[in-house]
């Protein structure tokens, strides 16, 4: 359905990680590019559910950001969470110094 561009939306309320590994897998198996299967996840559910504030990395809004380790495509790791601009999660700064080396963005929002 994803492939046929009949999905507009992606989402879980029980196994949080879903999200994340359905975008990086869709990505892996050539169905979507990251930044658009991460569209998905992020600024098509915020848009949906009506949260204006989030879901875009755009000025004046919550800032709402996760650094993810993608050494492993299909086993993707979140390092760091910033929640409306504050860090709220360090998986260990090691591996955000990793994570944050000089790479081509994929996806933001």
């Amino acid at each position: 359905m994803i492939a046929q561009g009949l999905c507009s939306v992606l989402a879980s309320d029980y196994y949080y990680p879903a999200q994340l590994l359905a975008a990086f897998r869709l990505a892996a198996d050539g169905i979507l590019p990251l930044a658009k299967a991460w569209d998905l996840i992020s600024s098509a559910p915020a848009r949906a559910a009506g949260l204006s504030d989030r879901g875009a990395l755009v000025a004046g809004r919550r800032a709402d950001i996760i650094v993810v380790d993608d050494k492993m495509p299909l086993r993707p790791r979140i390092v760091a969470v910033i929640a409306a601009g504050r860090l709220v999660h360090l998986a260990d700064a090691s591996c955000l110094v990793h994570s944050l080396a000089p790479r081509k963005t994929v996806a933001a929002a």
